[in-house]
């Protein structure tokens, strides 16, 4: 993308510059994800979760329930399928459950 002389931008370009810093981008996948908790994984499990943080690609997620947070580590693979999905790209690498 080119800067113009007068420093006018079209939207598009605009927000491409506001979500290409790192900083901003992991924000807007972490309010993502927890917008979407509940519609991705379910009324169960979203009950149940307490907390959850993206640190770095990874997306850390705290149960209140052993027993959900035991099926969930037997389904992490599917989860993570369903939260890229949901976002539309690769965002989370990896969960890790607590």
């Amino acid at each position: 993308m080119s800067v113009r002389k007068n420093h006018q931008f079209t939207i598009a370009e605009a927000i491409q510059l506001l979500t290409g810093d790192k900083r901003m981008h992991k924000g807007l996948t972490e309010a993502a994800v927890k917008g979407q908790w509940k519609d991705i994984m379910g009324e169960t499990i979203a009950r149940h979760t307490t907390s959850m943080y993206l640190r770095g690609s990874e997306l850390v997620v705290y149960f209140n329930s052993s027993i959900v947070k035991n099926e969930f580590i037997y389904n992490k693979e599917k989860a993570l399928k369903l939260i890229n999905e949901s976002l539309g790209y690769e965002a989370i690498t990896d969960l890790i459950i607590k």
